[in-house]
């Protein structure tokens, strides 16, 4: 009935440059190319090739201001590269900064970190390897060929760690997978077991900085703390490669992914005004009381603090008083989790305010549902 992302901020985008590109690839041929690796136009015609032909689905995600995605392309015009990938996958390039183009990774459950990124999908279409690649051959061939190795592909990674394999680069690995899939638990796990045993003294490092960025989405890992506490370190970081700015991105993901993720439901109070601090240190302080309140107020009501919960709904029923979706969330909120009949004064003068404001008819239904609610908590039989 409701848009679960009324409140939702979007505090950044990709942690990286972006930019509008046209697709410049060309449509894959039945016979082997030498000249240059075969890149599909289509991704819907990728899919069904790769099925049809059982091979493997390649898909390069870059953006054309990025430096270091274009230090790539030489790689596909490398004869080895061309041979293999021409031969074993049907190959499609996806620029991140396309909307359209993008509705393929969310289709598919996937949130990139950075670019360029090499994913692999199974002739089916399920995810089931992703590469960091530097611009040599070399690596290129290492990430295809691990790509169709069951044994040490990606989708491997989560039996492995169950079997007990805790080197540094394969929890990197696992948890950058993890990640990029939105697999949280399996995330937070690897995560916290890399930073078990990562070297304390080299947290201020420039490699400790990759880490964080590419596999850290919980804001009470140790990684995640400590670079809240050392932003010029991770701003002439990001300055050093010529992403200024960067670094505020990338803490605000990490504030992102704890606010709407598992663990925000669970916040105390006391937690999220630590959140809201975060915020303020990532330049997102501005979208605090917005981001949070549905959190803080929930987290006011398991608390047994009413009072205060009602406070702060009126104070954003107040911010939004002229938008009716908006204002009948807050009622929803406050119907699905106020203990007792206390809300009654502040509940009716909301709803006597929406009666007023809202004038479609999916805001009125919604309205009509919530007084109901409303009169039932109330203790008005009719209701």
């Amino acid at each position: 009935m409701y848009s679960k992302n009324i409140f939702l901020v979007l505090i950044l985008l990709f942690a990286g440059c972006k930019g509008k590109s046209q697709q410049t690839a060309t449509q894959q041929t039945t016979s082997v190319s030498t000249a240059a690796v075969s890149w599909y136009t289509s991704i819907d015609q990728a899919l069904a090739d790769a099925k049809a032909q059982n091979k493997m689905l390649f898909v390069e995600c870059f953006t054309p201001t990025c430096p270091i995605c274009m230090s790539m392309e030489p790689i596909f015009k490398k004869s080895e590269v061309i041979k293999k990938y021409n031969t074993d996958f049907i190959n499609y390039k996806l620029d991140v900064g396309v909307a359209e183009q993008v509705k393929f990774l969310t289709s598919k459950n996937i949130v990139l970190a950075s670019f360029p990124q090499f994913l692999y999908f199974d002739p089916n279409g399920t995810l089931v390897h992703q590469a960091d690649i530097v611009a040599d051959p070399k690596s290129f061939l290492t990430a295809a060929d691990n790509a169709q190795n069951v044994a040490t592909r990606s989708s491997s990674f989560k039996e492995r760690f169950a079997k007990g394999e805790r080197g540094l680069d394969f929890l990197i690995n696992y948890a950058a997978f993890a990640r990029l899939g939105k697999d949280t638990l399996a995330n937070y796990t690897a995560a916290d077991e890399i930073f078990k045993i990562y070297p304390k003294d080299q947290l201020s490092s420039e490699t400790s900085w990759k880490i964080t960025k590419k596999c850290v989405t919980d804001l009470d890992n140790g990684f995640s703390q400590h670079w809240f506490k050392h932003i010029p370190t991770a701003t002439a970081f990001e300055k050093k490669d010529g992403h200024d700015g960067a670094e505020m991105n990338i803490l605000g993901t990490l504030i992102q992914f704890n606010l709407y993720g598992p663990k925000g439901k669970t916040y105390s109070v006391a937690k999220l005004q630590d959140v809201k601090r975060f915020m303020g240190l990532a330049n997102a302080g501005q979208y605090a009381d917005v981001a949070t309140w549905e959190l803080e107020a929930r987290a006011l009501i398991r608390e047994n603090r009413g009072k205060e919960a009602l406070a702060l709904g009126d104070k954003i029923f107040t911010k939004f008083k002229d938008n009716p979706a908006s204002l009948v969330y807050i009622t929803k909120v406050f119907n699905d989790d106020y203990k007792d009949n206390t809300y009654g004064l502040t509940m009716k003068k909301w709803l006597d305010r929406i009666k007023i404001v809202a004038k479609e008819e999916t805001n009125l239904m919604d309205y009509y549902y919530e007084t109901a609610r409303y009169s039932k908590k109330m203790g008005d039989a009719a209701g």
